[in-house]
């Protein structure tokens, strides 16, 4: 079988542990191969952060340690151990199950000369180019190539000294973390940005709506006012013609009346002339 896994990393050649599916194997985690490099499937989420790609980084709230964080032995235990035992607590053996059979690879115990490191840094650019990574900017690409080159120097740091690969180990697990705590923390700006828009928006159709209506009601009440304004004056008139009406038969009875004062007037008059002329 060739080597299935196209990582910078240098891996051995691929061992088959068995063929059978027994519940041993069910408990072992299946791996799907992304770019060639067996991942775990279970881990895989549909929810990225805008702009990137693959899953989201696990762990808990922003700046918190991922609970998947392998916790070494103390040093005291390492010594004891074997330059394999402590690679595959860094490095994990890969495992994948194709057509019903499960495949175990191991990174390699093999020590780097100074034509490794040469070919790992050609290797690196050419994958850069292969895969047409962003030399600026965030790339998920170019991270995942420089955390495997970076792997792979671990790797050959630990083959030489062990402390000095642990170390190295525990500054790459912190920029790991740090790195996934930055991405969820975009992650979460960006969601809480989404959701502000779509808040936004929501008030913006709420706010159209409250308009549309408080101009329909203003048209109506100018309606209203229109009518009130069209009755005033018909009352306005009515008025006027009936203090007209009240006048004119006012004026009428007064002159009325004003004639029968000097007919009564004159009818006093020629009494009074009559009484005061002497008697015959």
């Amino acid at each position: 079988m060739t080597d299935k896994i196209t990582s910078l990393i240098k891996y051995d050649t691929p061992v088959l542990v068995t063929t059978k599916k027994s519940e041993e194997n069910d408990k072992v985690p299946r791996l799907s191969m992304r770019d060639g490099i067996p991942t775990d499937a279970s881990d895989a989420s549909s929810t990225s952060a805008p702009g990137l790609s693959g899953a989201l980084p696990p762990g808990g709230p922003l700046g918190t340690a991922s609970s998947n964080r392998i916790v070494l032995p103390p040093l005291h235990e390492l010594r004891k151990m074997e330059t394999q035992e402590i690679l595959n607590l860094i490095l994990p053996p890969k495992e994948w199950e194709e057509q019903g059979q499960l495949w175990v690879q191991s990174v390699s115990t093999t020590p780097a000369t100074s034509v490794d490191v040469q070919q790992l840094q050609e290797h690196i650019d050419l994958r850069l180019q292969e895969q047409m990574a962003f030399e600026t900017g965030i790339c998920p690409v170019r991270r995942g190539l420089y955390t495997q080159c970076f792997d792979e120097i671990i790797r050959q740091v630990t083959i030489n000294c062990a402390e000095r690969g642990l170390l190295l180990y525990r500054v790459r697990d912190d920029v790991r973390e740090t790195l996934d705590a930055y991405q969820r923390l975009y992650t979460s700006a960006c969601a809480y940005g989404v959701r502000k828009a779509l808040m936004a928006e929501e008030h913006k159709v709420k706010v159209g709506a409250r308009c549309d209506e408080l101009r329909t009601q203003v048209k109506e009440l100018e309606e209203r006012a229109e009518s009130l304004r069209q009755e005033i004056d018909q009352l306005q008139t009515e008025a006027q013609e009936a203090r007209q009406a009240e006048a004119d038969k006012h004026e009428e009875t007064k002159t009325i009346h004003q004639a029968r004062i000097e007919v009564l007037k004159k009818k006093l008059e020629g009494i009074i002339k009559q009484a005061t002329q002497p008697k015959k």
